[in-house]
């Protein structure tokens, strides 16, 4: 199965992320946060069975796709527009394979402190290990979000979100993209999106699939055939 058939996978994961966080919309699908308002505190946190589900059907086509045979170029990408899209598309897929993690931190921290178990956590008590759970949460959903956009340079397959607009970004021939490289173009693509209404006008060569992002890093988007 390449690469462009997992378009479809994708799509249909979207559509069950939309669906089920309508269907059970009385619970957050995860959290994990704490508020101080008018000197009153609130500790939230928790994550819900379905969303742990689906995480794990995420994950599982990710690691399908990183798996799945690679196709040739069919030529450049010459619009931005499509690329922004995808980019959004990646970010919530992401965050609905990670983050029911990063919701799970607390419900196993406060079922250790008090023995009683619940998919989701609120108090108006505060407890010292509060600070170090959404810490190590956000750390925790901050590390899974890098690896989703980290792994599929790595390996040289296009991202879901760029699989489901149908095109891939590669080095330019003659360079390669090393994972130290990687994860710094990930880090300047953070002030790309940014600052996303100058890329039509800072280094953009439609021919080639690039604008300034690219130029720095020598890589282009490439259409899959």
């Amino acid at each position: 199965m390449t690469v462009r058939r997992f378009r479809w996978v994708f799509l249909d994961l979207l559509g069950l992320i939309f669906g089920l966080t309508g269907y059970f919309s009385e619970r957050p699908a995860f959290a994990a946060s704490i508020e101080w308002t008018n000197g009153s505190y609130a500790f939230s946190g928790g994550t819900q069975p379905w969303s742990l589900g689906l995480s794990a059907v995420i994950v599982v086509a990710f690691i399908l796709l990183m798996r799945a045979k690679r196709v040739e170029s069919a030529g450049p990408l010459p619009g931005l527009l499509i690329r922004f899209a995808a980019f959004w598309i990646d970010f919530l897929l992401a965050l609905f394979a990670f983050a029911p993690l990063y919701g799970a931190v607390p419900v196993i921290v406060e079922w250790r402190r008090t023995g009683a178990f619940a998919w989701f956590v609120e108090r108006n008590i505060r407890v010292a290990s509060d600070v170090p759970v959404v810490l190590l949460s956000m750390a925790l959903l901050m590390v899974g979000l890098l690896f989703h956009f980290t792994i599929p340079f790595v390996l040289r397959r296009p991202s879901p979100g760029a699989c489901v607009a149908g095109y891939q970004v590669v080095a330019d021939e003659g360079y390669s993209l090393s994972l130290e490289r990687v994860l710094l173009r990930n880090f300047v693509g953070y002030f790309a999106l940014c600052t996303a209404w100058i890329a039509p006008f800072a280094g953009r060569d439609k021919q080639a699939g690039k604008f300034w992002l690219d130029k720095l890093f020598h890589t282009r988007a490439v259409l899959l055939d």
